[in-house]
């Protein structure tokens, strides 16, 4: 398993019990941090996703002052 997890540095990696072939899946702890929510009680709100939306969306250009068009699409519109 360690040479494997040398190999895959950062990467999940799938792991079977010999007895049980019960599958486990190990990720590195930074990346369990980032999606333990998923798995929590429910107490999860979209809401505290907005802000790194946000960033994501900005730095792939949609704060572009160009993107602008897209907040009034509906109005440009043609009825059909």
């Amino acid at each position: 398993m360690r040479d494997e997890l040398s190999r895959r540095i950062g990467e999940p990696l799938t792991v079977e019990d010999d007895q049980t072939h019960i599958q486990y899946v190990l990720l590195p702890l930074d990346v369990y941090e980032r999606v333990r929510a998923v798995f929590d009680d429910g107490t999860f709100d979209v809401a505290e996703t907005y802000a790194a939306q946000s960033q994501v969306a900005g730095a792939v250009g949609w704060d572009d002052p160009e993107m602008a068009v897209y907040d009034r699409y509906d109005l440009h519109r043609k009825s059909s």
